[in-house]
């Protein structure tokens, strides 16, 4: 049986930026003795890197994301670098256009046209350059769905299986995701895991996720929340030892591969 291995947001961000830059993935996306996943919320952690918001941990790697890898004139810009250039560095208004471009995107060209029938000329300046202001927010909007997509198509190419909300905390499953044993922790005990553990609320979800396959490893850039790990002890399948960096990964395998082949040869002898 393959080895699961759990892979957190920031690692996968890693990858995700070695292909963008035709790089050599790292080998916890590339072996082909193991089955990867993920958990839902990572994929939307991903999507808020990409705009360049969330991640307050500096070695989680995803708060400058955005600003160290998007840099590709087909790339959207991150939030900050729009709330400067189109809104003036008002923030409020830069969250409002996240969304509310897709209902003003598709009246540009009808709007424009208003404007030079109806604007007095004095003023089509000014109404021109919101329409200009517009366009680039639109282009922006779909820059950013491309490079979301390309994501997902990157998770999909390199069978990375994402585990997703509805199975994972199904109030009714009571045994392991992956293989249909009993799990000590389940979605209608989660109370008593939260007090058992010293987990960041940011965190607490994802490692339940992979705690719920159970996942062989969990690899993780994070140093933080592997020293949080600690708190799982031995009491749950996925425990502090099955914790590593994407720098680790390999010694790591090697390490559990040593290990089950040590144990295969005393139940044999």
């Amino acid at each position: 049986m393959k080895a699961k291995v759990f892979l957190d947001t920031n690692v996968l961000l890693k990858g995700f930026a070695a292909l963008k830059r035709d790089q050599p993935l790292p080998k916890y996306i590339i072996a082909t003795t193991v089955e990867r996943y993920t958990f839902e919320k990572c994929i939307y952690e991903a999507y808020m890197a990409f705009r360049g918001v969330g991640g307050r941990k500096p070695d989680e790697g995803r708060g400058d994301w955005a600003e160290r890898y998007l840099r590709a004139e087909t790339d959207p810009s991150p939030i900050g670098k729009l709330t400067r250039q189109i809104h003036n560095g008002d923030k409020t208004f830069a969250f409002f256009w996240i969304n509310q471009i897709l209902e003003a995107g598709v009246g540009i060209d009808h709007y424009e046209q208003l404007v030079g029938q109806f604007v007095r000329p004095e003023e089509r300046e000014t109404a021109y350059a919101d329409v200009k202001r517009l366009r680039q927010l639109a282009l922006d909007r779909g820059r950013f769905e491309h490079l979301c997509d390309e994501f997902r198509s990157f998770l999909d190419e390199y069978a990375v299986k994402v585990l997703p909300y509805y199975k994972v905390f199904d109030l009714k499953r009571v045994d392991c995701i992956s293989e249909g044993s009993s799990i000590s922790v389940n979605a209608a005990t989660l109370d008593g895991f939260a007090r058992d553990t010293v987990l960041s609320s940011e965190d607490f979800e994802i490692v339940f996720a992979a705690l719920s396959l159970p996942a062989d490893l969990f690899v993780t850039d994070d140093m933080r929340l592997i020293t949080c790990a600690m708190s799982l002890g031995l009491n749950f399948p996925l425990g502090p030892s099955s914790f590593c960096t994407g720098e680790e990964y390999s010694a790591k395998m090697e390490y559990k591969r040593q290990l089950q082949t040590s144990r295969k040869f005393d139940a044999d002898s």
